[in-house]
């Protein structure tokens, strides 16, 4: 697309070191809302969409079916050291 890094955080809205991070594929300290701004503006939202929606380890339905329950351990004792 040809974009530098201060017209991306122009045009997308978002901070020029929030781009940096996306760039540098550095997640601490970036939205998901200035993410998402970034893929619009790239024009890739679809296709990252499309992948998360063919990744068979985000199946709703066996997510949905997963009868796992949390379990409680007992508590230690002092005397059991």
């Amino acid at each position: 697309m040809g974009l530098r890094q201060a017209d991306l955080a122009e045009q997308a809205g978002i901070s020029l070191r929030a781009v940096r991070h996306i760039e540098g594929g550095k997640a601490e300290g970036v939205s998901l809302r200035d993410f998402m701004l970034a893929l619009f503006t790239v024009g890739i939202s679809d296709r990252v969409f499309q992948a998360l929606i063919d990744d068979p380890a985000l199946d709703l339905d066996a997510l949905e079916t997963n009868t796992t329950k949390r379990v409680r351990l007992p508590r230690s004792n002092a005397e059991d050291f």
